[in-house]
């Protein structure tokens, strides 16, 4: 996902919140090619936490 998704994820106020972030807090962009800057959820959900190994869930079915 891009930055402006990726900052809506993590719950950071704005995209320059979550660049700042980038490289501490929050990992590089898997993708880094120009100005094209993608970052994957499962990076993103390592680091704030959200992993599935701490759930036990894949999906909702596994929910319901």
């Amino acid at each position: 996902m891009n930055a402006a998704y990726a900052a809506g994820y993590v719950g950071e106020p704005s995209v320059e919140a979550f660049l700042d972030r980038v490289g501490s807090e929050y990992p590089q962009p898997r993708v880094n090619e120009g100005r094209r800057r993608l970052w994957l959820r499962d990076d993103l959900d390592r680091a704030i936490g959200a992993t599935d190994e701490e759930t036990g869930y894949q999906d909702a079915a596994d929910i319901l």
